[in-house]
């Protein structure tokens, strides 16, 4: 019995099944030679596929009759069986053997009624004719040969796409992570080796909880209790999602959120699943920031809003019989309660212009040491136990800035050099300029800065935990507009401190020339 091979789809290899098929096909035909031939849609021709018993001369010779005469043969139900008869005149090719080949039966490749070659075979000259027995034989050669076609396009087609979807997989910005039914993890695509330091070969094949190790805030596994390669179809849907924090090679720890999309056997066992790892850190520091924010100002407020409250009830008691100075007091403090009210609003939109790069500086010629003269003469008045020295030099040259936001920015510095010197002190401000541009340092007496809140005192809505400075009003804004009121005139600004011994904080601005 004559063994046609079969080949698996992921194993094609179609000249060598082809080349299988012709051998076992001539060899049961009792033929001497053979040639499958594939249709080009590049050419729009058949060109040979594979070969049996023939050399690259013989193939030259019978490749003309590709084009027309033997098509048309194996669509022909009448038998032309001979070469000769196909193309009087035709030179017939030998075959490796030696022998003038001319007998031939043909039949077409066809996949679902569609011709995509042709099968034939060929014996020696004045041979026995191929019989209509030989023809159908022939034909379980075509329709495997059709198969294997079939199957190498296929093939084709998923390596395309497997190659397509892998590069997706890879160049995507977020993390991707493959594991199996073991939890052992079989891909781990760039994003994830960036954001957790780990390389792709040293975590494949390891178990996903020990390289991942996801933990909620207070430092619990979610792993070993919520992955939900742990659960069946029944107790979860295909798709979900959970957050908590993992660990990078560094010991940093990365805040993320985890999509697992599960793959479940017919009996509702997982049998793998894909899981999308988003970095949502920045996500979190908003969040956090927003909610010291709004702890902050609903702070900040509430103080000034209690004090006005107190006092207009007091004056519109119809009882009251207020003399005109209580009155004259009392509405003082309103008045200083509203303007403390305003700079807080007024400081909050300045940070929302800033952060929407909506602010327009309206530059003009500022004399550094008149603004600093004149913040100081206002900001004196709220204390008396600090001595203020201004040490600008004589000549120093005017720069081109925006007077109200460099106003801003004298007062914020002056201001929490007050404040964070709640033991008094010396306040010094000093204005130098050098090659091409001016520096401005203030500098106090106060309670200094810890090492570790220096790194972040420029962000918004930053203050730190200690004591000392809860007991300082304040909504974390004034260093973060400072800096950018200092970098949007292509300035810079700086910090020095010591715990205890005060600081100082030192602003450079480019001089420009005024057109």
């Amino acid at each position: 019995m004559i063994q046609i091979p079969r080949t698996k789809l992921e194993q094609v290899n179609l000249e060598a099944t082809l080349e299988l098929v012709l051998k076992n096909a001539v060899k049961a035909l009792k033929g001497s030679a053979g040639v499958v031939a594939m249709w080009s849609e590049a050419e729009q021709r058949f060109v040979v596929g594979a070969s049996y018993g023939l050399d690259s001369k013989a193939l030259a010779q019978i490749q003309p009759l590709l084009d027309e005469a033997i098509p048309d043969l194996s669509m022909s139900k009448e038998s032309y069986n001979l070469l000769s008869e196909l193309s009087p005149g035709t030179t017939l090719p030998f075959s490796n053997q030696g022998t003038r080949q001319d007998p031939i039966v043909t039949l077409p490749l066809q996949i679902a009624d569609k011709s995509v070659g042709l099968i034939y075979v060929l014996r020696p000259f004045k041979a026995k004719a191929f019989s209509k027995k030989n023809r159908d034989m022939l034909a379980a050669f075509a329709e495997q040969a059709a198969i294997a076609v079939q199957n190498a396009r296929l093939a084709h087609l998923l390596a395309a796409e497997k190659h397509r979807v892998e590069l997706i997989l890879e160049t995507s910005a977020e993390g991707i992570v493959s594991i199996n039914g073991q939890r052992r993890i079989t891909g781990f695509n760039m994003a994830m080796e960036r954001l957790t330091g780990k390389s792709r070969e040293g975590v494949l094949g390891k178990e996903c909880f020990r390289v991942l190790n996801l933990r909620n805030r207070q430092g619990q596994s979610l792993c070993n209790t919520q992955c939900p390669i742990l659960m069946n179809s029944e107790q979860s849907s295909q798709t979900f999602e959970l957050e908590g924090t993992i660990q990078t090679i560094e010991g940093n720890d990365v805040d993320v959120a985890m999509t697992y999309s599960v793959v479940y056997s017919l009996e509702g066992k997982p049998i793998n699943a894909v899981i999308n790892v988003r970095d949502i850190s920045k996500l979190r520091e908003v969040e956090n920031l927003r909610e010291t924010f709004l702890s902050m100002l609903g702070h900040e407020l509430q103080t000034p809003l209690s004090i006005i409250k107190g006092y207009a009830s007091t004056l519109a008691q119809r009882n009251g019989n207020w003399g005109s100075e209580i009155l004259r007091d009392s509405l003082q403090v309103i008045e200083a309660e509203s303007d403390r009210l305003g700079r807080i609003v007024n400081k909050l939109l300045l940070a929302a212009r800033i952060s929407t790069d909506t602010s327009v500086l309206a530059k003009e010629e500022v004399q550094l040491s008149s603004l600093v003269e004149k913040v100081v003469s206002r900001l004196q008045t709220m204390t008396d136990i600090h001595k203020f020295e201004i040490d600008c030099e004589p000549d120093l040259p005017p720069i081109l800035a925006d007077p109200a936001l460099m106003e801003e920015v004298l007062t914020n510095l002056i201001d929490n050099a007050i404040k964070y010197s709640p033991k008094g002190g010396k306040i010094n401000i000093t204005g130098e300029s050098s090659v091409g541009k001016i520096k401005v340092t203030v500098a106090d007496e106060g309670i200094g800065i810890l090492g570790e809140d220096m790194e972040r005192i420029f962000e918004r809505f930053q203050r730190t935990d200690r004591s000392e400075v809860k007991k300082v009003k304040g909504i974390g804004l004034g260093l973060y507009i400072c800096k950018s009121i200092i970098e949007a005139h292509g300035g810079r600004i700086e910090v020095a401190s010591k715990l205890g011994k005060g600081s100082q904080f030192t602003f450079t601005l480019p001089l420009e020339q005024s057109t």
